[in-house]
């Protein structure tokens, strides 16, 4: 009889080490998903990557991370791929870091080593990882129209937590000539609101880009 009652609390003490031996890493977690906008990012540098889904889209991809890049920039210390790439050769980590680059572009993930360096050697405190979902026109009942969604995921690193899932979505009617342009820059701008709300200022530029639709 002791036995038996002893039974499930060694069972419950076995699944609690295995816990403590095993524990989960963040990027092994979808983080949560965010209505509305995101709280702006942890003090620190940020790191932003595209996900390179295949190399047909590789070349667009790598265009709207730049953007986004540019447009973060206005809030935060923001970091990209090839900048990170050119800091880490001069401190002879250039193999490295292509090599992380290299596995998150391809949807891999960083090992907790990695994560530490990067905020060690390069203070970076936040990973952006960004994934042009969608980029493409189509025809609908009133026309063809374009349309580009990014989907944006952040990982705190000093914390080890995912942080948020952010989209931006843009939908744009026939344009001379630059609708798909036009529906990036919607859409890399949607998702840098929702990430941390952007400073803006008035632009004629804007205004006379719809003007000549």
């Amino acid at each position: 009889m002791r036995a038996r009652r002893l039974a499930p609390i060694a069972l419950a003490a076995l699944a609690l080490s295995g816990c403590t031996m095993n524990p989960p890493y963040w990027l092994h977690k979808p983080p949560p998903k965010i209505v509305g906008n995101a709280p702006c990012m942890p003090p620190g540098r940020v790191l932003v990557v595209a996900r390179i889904s295949n190399e047909a889209n590789h070349s667009t991809a790598e265009a709207a991370t730049a953007s986004l890049v540019s447009v973060l920039r206005a809030s935060s210390d923001v970091v990209s791929a090839s900048e990170l790439s050119a800091e880490a050769a001069s401190m002879a980590l250039g193999f490295w870091a292509s090599g992380i680059v290299g596995r998150l572009q391809g949807g891999g993930r960083l090992t907790p080593e990695e994560a530490r360096t990067l905020y060690d050697r390069f203070r970076i405190t936040t990973l952006i990882v960004s994934d042009l979902s969608e980029y493409d026109q189509v025809w609908g009942r009133d026309g063809k129209f374009t349309r580009a969604t990014i989907d944006g995921q952040a990982v705190d690193l000093v914390a080890d937590i995912p942080l948020w899932r952010v989209r931006g979505r843009a939908e744009v009617d026939e344009m001379r000539g630059r609708a798909f342009e036009f529906a990036m820059e919607q859409a890399v701008q949607q998702l840098a609101d929702g990430i941390c709300k952007q400073p803006r200022s008035f632009d004629l530029t804007d205004i006379w880009r719809y003007w000549r639709r």
